[in-house]
């Protein structure tokens, strides 16, 4: 991952692939010996179609920013495995008949939702409808390397000895929650429109209140969420919206 135009963002920018990272060749290979004849993905193409700030999204300069839901999480919002069509930040536009912008960017943490969406509030004037923010694992963390132009992502699936260590230190020593919490702060503190927090049960939350994810299905790459979780999601979003918002606000441009 690297910066464009001041913006976090995958290394593959203004460009369309058949696979990313999460969801590889290899992978899809491999999972069409193990899975049924009559699997879904066996003869479905995806792409992803990267902007020149290296998101999953049109580019800036084709959003409507005067009506419009600003999304920032790791690969599930990303929409890793799917179709764009099939991810909830596009099916949460439709409903809401807007555009979005989605800084979403798989196997990164808070530091990276941090960096975007502080970013993205300095150079962009108009505010968003409600901003719809995918809390990551706490423990992932972006690293940097000397004289290597990429950002590299960091986390529980690390192996060597010196990672694990650290892993496991910043747990016990409280660094990772300290981090979350102050990032969690700063960016509640900033957002002054709708904020909607979407996370997986299982990891301790970062607010009071969220809409759970739920994994009724499996993606391509047999790991994200898959079609039917990505509609029950917005389902679930759309209620809590409805609950805690006014509805009126959100159907009608700013």
């Amino acid at each position: 991952m690297r910066i464009h135009n001041k913006l976090l963002g995958q290394d593959a920018n203004s460009c369309v692939l058949n696979f990313c990272s999460g969801d590889n060749e290899d992978m899809f290979a491999q999972n069409l010996k193990s899975q049924p004849s009559d699997w879904y993905y066996k003869d479905k193409e995806i792409t992803y179609s990267y902007n020149k700030n290296g998101h999953r999204c049109k580019d800036l300069e084709d959003i409507n920013l005067n009506n419009y839901i600003l999304f920032a999480g790791c690969s599930h919002t990303e929409g890793v495995g799917l179709k764009l069509e099939h991810t909830y930040p596009y099916l949460l536009s439709q409903y809401y008949n807007c555009d979005y912008y989605n800084l979403s960017l798989g196997g990164t943490g808070i530091d990276a939702i941090e960096y975007n969406l502080i970013s993205w509030i300095s150079l962009i004037k108009q505010k968003p409808k409600f901003v719809v923010v995918q809390w990551p694992d706490h423990s992932r963390f972006l690293g940097s390397y000397p004289n290597y132009p990429s950002l590299i992502p960091n986390g529980s699936w690390m192996t060597d000895e010196f990672g694990k260590k650290f892993i496991t230190s910043a747990e016990i020593s409280g660094f990772f929650y300290a981090r979350k919490y102050l990032s969690y702060k700063l960016i509640t503190s900033l957002i002054d429109v709708p904020l909607i927090e979407i996370m997986f049960h299982s990891l301790s939350p970062y607010g009071s209140t969220h809409v759970s994810i739920k994994k009724l299905d499996l993606a391509r790459d047999l790991s994200h969420a898959g079609i039917k979780s990505h509609q029950k999601i917005t389902e679930d979003t759309i209620a809590y919206i409805g609950n805690k918002y006014m509805h009126e606000r959100l159907h009608n441009p700013t």
